[in-house]
């Protein structure tokens, strides 16, 4: 066990909050715009909303489901993300805020949220007993309300293990984040389905849910490790961030890049083969046209590209090489959610809204501002937590507190 932290110089600032304010400027402005289209088109809004919902929604809730596996395992490989993991993690709650505009927007969003396309229509009156306003909004508090009790549980047995430095507590802690990975793998799974699978709601998919898991995780992966290259040339982190840590996370972003290529290709391998006229028509909409370009985008730079780079140990030792491959991931996943949604209600032609953008910055710039405020005022590196010296290497951590 980690012996506790004897400070040996003063704290230093790495500034990151010194972000916080533009980042709710750019939010402020995205929401505004956003608003601005609501007045303009309201069915479009609502629509436009959903994707840039998503993308925000896994990268914190990604975040929560990579810190609860880090405290399951232990090792090296997290010690240094979780601190920043935690703090996307506990954003979580604030997605009950971003989700009202699609609550309020149901019936334009979902055609089984509109009782006229309902009626009459047999398979979509059988599905109304869970795909319906109530109880998609039920279900929508439960799986955010179980996520942000999980990371509110976390946060407090890690708060306690500063204080104590018991294994009790670190058991305790390990056997909540145990539980807690079925709560997060479950949630996932159904708030896909609810989501974005319902947007066409004759069509089914078992393996959805765990794509759209895996899809939370590489978003987590990615985004920690583009925070921690930023933090690579600050003088408060000098001589702690090594080639090694950036080395681990990236073949971590490896076998996440490759569960996502697997199980998106055996759920378009399995319907192509099953050719069920019930299946079919999902992936004949997003194969032609505009979003058929989309589609090979993703082949090549959700998988191909990705996954060649970070084969390639030179790239993952920089942290200036390993910060182009996290952008690249970060906005294929965007892509990707974008590809999942819009074809829906733009099945005919590949279709951009600006609203989307717009919602995008919004959610974003204000998502980014209350990450950094969980961040700011703790250490960067969680120098009571057993591992740090292990992962720091060599005794490189001269146990001192380095503060957002």
């Amino acid at each position: 066990m980690a012996l506790p932290p004897t400070n040996t110089g003063p704290a230093r600032a790495t500034g990151i909050a010194r972000a916080q304010m533009p980042a709710i400027i750019i939010g402020v402005i995205g929401i505004i715009g956003a608003a601005i289209g609501l007045f303009t088109d309201a069915q479009e809004f609502y629509r436009a909303w959903l994707p840039a919902f998503v993308f925000w929604f896994l990268i914190a809730s990604g975040a929560l489901g990579v810190l609860m596996l880090q405290y399951v395992t232990g090792g090296e490989w997290g010690v240094l993300i979780r601190r920043p993991l935690g703090a996307a993690a506990r954003t979580i709650p604030l997605f009950i805020l971003f989700g009202l505009p699609i609550a309020f927007g149901l019936k334009h969003i979902y055609i089984w949220a509109d009782p006229a396309i309902v009626h009459g229509d047999h398979l979509l009156e059988q599905k109304s007993l869970w795909l319906n306003p109530m109880g998609w909004i039920i279900r929508s508090l439960i799986y955010i309300g179980l996520l942000s009790l999980w990371a509110w549980r976390v946060r407090v047995l890690s708060l306690k293990f500063y204080e104590d430095r018991s294994p009790f507590t670190e058991l305790k802690r390990r056997k909540w984040s145990a539980f807690g990975l079925v709560i997060f793998v479950m949630s996932l799974t159904l708030s896909g389905v609810d989501w974005v699978m319902s947007l066409e709601p004759k069509w089914y998919s078992s393996m959805f849910g765990i794509s759209f898991t895996i899809g939370a995780g590489l978003s987590a992966f990615a985004f920690v490790t583009f925070f921690l290259t930023l933090l690579s040339e600050n003088n408060a982190m000098k001589g702690i961030l090594k080639a090694s840590h950036f080395r681990d996370l990236g073949n971590l972003m490896l076998a996440f890049t490759m569960l996502w290529a697997y199980t998106n290709f055996s759920q378009f391998m399995l319907i192509w083969y099953g050719n069920i006229k019930e299946e079919t028509p999902y992936y004949l909409k997003r194969m032609h046209g505009g979003w058929g370009v989309m589609a090979a985008v993703l082949i090549v730079f959700h998988f191909f590209l990705p996954f060649t780079m970070l084969l390639m140990r030179a790239i993952k030792d920089r942290p200036r090489t390993i910060a182009i491959v996290t952008v690249i991931i970060l906005v294929m996943r965007f892509v990707d959610i974008y590809w999942l949604t819009v074809p829906a209600h733009h099945p005919d032609h590949f279709y951009l809204s600006w609203i989307t953008l717009f919602a995008f910055l919004g959610i974003g710039g204000l998502w980014l501002a209350a990450f950094i405020w969980q961040l700011k005022g703790q250490t960067i590196i969680p120098i009571h937590e057993t591992w740090v010296d292990e992962a720091i290497r060599e005794g490189a951590l001269q146990r001192e507190a380095h503060h957002a």
